[in-house]
């Protein structure tokens, strides 16, 4: 990649000379997951679809998020339009689902928005009189987009996501210059990555910002990745890793055609929540969202992009053989080692961890670990009561 890329944002490894890791409390407590979920996913960018699945006047997409109810819709002037699924008159649920509608109708009493949220008709409601009229609209959330991701944020007064995660976005299109014509997979789901764990949602992301375990825990993906010449670069609000294969077409993972495949990993985390990455193999992009459902059981959603028309002829079996060897491999294996961690971080023996950093060598050092956790530090500094 392009030294350039890294101009904006980037932070030396070792700007948070912390040792100890986070305390187990914030793993395992009720009312740290609650304010989470109220305080700091409901106030950050979270990824909700591809912008493919809105593609035309009129389309909307309904989703719940963290237990809030919100639909996108594109209008028709064709902005992306995001609102709480919530009609201002009694509380009503708007919409259900994904369609197409000209207008917004409430189901309950027919009060009826346009696609830009105004309120349009309401029996036996005077709309041009009063000074509140405003209040009767629906309430927005603000939409952004990287590269066709569609992201939400109920934060109206946050930062753009350029402005929150600069360079990001060229980052992806330097490693994946035709990503802005890359299609929802057919297997979006089928990629090893969306899956429900019996653990916290910091635990699994720790695990994604570290190799120190993939020598010993991950032994086909070691045989097939040269994972001492890997990097971790840091950003103001993200983190990129760069994580080269040996090059290797048969390796102990799964096959690699050396012309067409995809051979440098490229991996990128936005905080709090978000994941991404080009993984080695038939030419990919996959987004994740790590989703709290208790303080020890997370989901991670996955939606991946391919190009349109495969690389190969080939392609197509390399990525049932790529895809059987996530789901039922490596994908597990993460799995296993980080509910194992939320096991111990219960135990009363354990009440915080150490940090292994070594600036030379990015295979081994925990350093994108720590940046994660000096973030998550400010923010529960800030709005969590300190332990008692």
């Amino acid at each position: 990649m392009k030294a350039d890329v890294f101009t904006a944002g980037e932070i030396a490894p070792e700007a948070d000379g912390r040792q100890d890791t986070l305390a187990a409390r914030y793993y395992v407590e009720q009312n740290v997951m609650d304010a989470e979920v109220r305080d700091l996913l409901y106030t950050s960018w979270q990824f909700v679809c591809h912008e493919s699945e809105l593609a035309n006047p009129g389309d909307y997409y309904a989703f719940t998020l963290h237990g809030q109810d919100f639909f996108l819709v594109r209008t028709p002037d064709g902005d992306l339009r995001g609102f709480h699924n919530v009609c201002p008159h009694r509380g009503h649920r708007l919409v259900e689902g994904q369609g197409n509608k000209s207008r917004v109708t409430c189901p309950y009493h027919a009060w009826t928005f346009t696609l830009e949220g105004k309120l349009r008709g309401a029996r036996g409601v005077d709309r041009t009189s009063g000074t509140n009229q405003g209040r009767k609209n629906l309430l927005p959330v603000r939409v952004d987009q990287i590269v066709g991701f569609v992201f939400i944020n109920a934060d109206l007064d946050g930062e753009s996501l350029a402005d929150f995660a600069p360079g990001l976005e060229q980052q992806m299109l330097t490693a994946c210059p035709d990503l802005a014509d890359y299609v929802v997979s057919a297997n979006s789901d089928g990629f090893g990555h969306t899956y429900v764990c019996n653990a916290n949602w910091k635990v699994m992301l720790d695990n994604f910002l570290e190799c120190y375990h993939c020598q010993m825990a991950h032994p086909e993906f070691n045989d097939m990745m040269a994972i001492s010449d890997s990097k971790f670069t840091l950003f103001r609000n993200f983190t990129y890793q760069n994580a080269p294969t040996k090059m290797n077409a048969e390796n102990r993972a799964f096959p690699l055609d050396l012309e067409h495949d995809v051979l440098v990993g490229e991996f990128w985390w936005m905080f709090p929540n978000i994941t991404f990455g080009r993984f080695p193999g038939v030419q990919n992009f996959y987004i994740s969202r790590f989703d709290p459902l208790e303080p020890g059981k997370t989901s991670r959603y996955t939606v991946t992009l391919a190009p349109r028309e495969p690389t190969d002829a080939g392609a197509a079996e390399r990525d049932r053989l790529r895809a059987d060897w996530t789901n039922n491999v490596v994908a597990v294996e993460d799995k296993d080692l980080c509910e194992g961690v939320q096991k111990g971080m219960s135990q009363r023996a354990f009440r915080h961890g150490w940090y292994v950093t070594d600036p030379q060598d990015h295979g081994v050092s925990e350093h994108a670990m720590r940046h994660f956790h000096a973030l998550y530090r400010a923010w529960a500094d800030a709005s969590l009561a300190p332990s008692s």
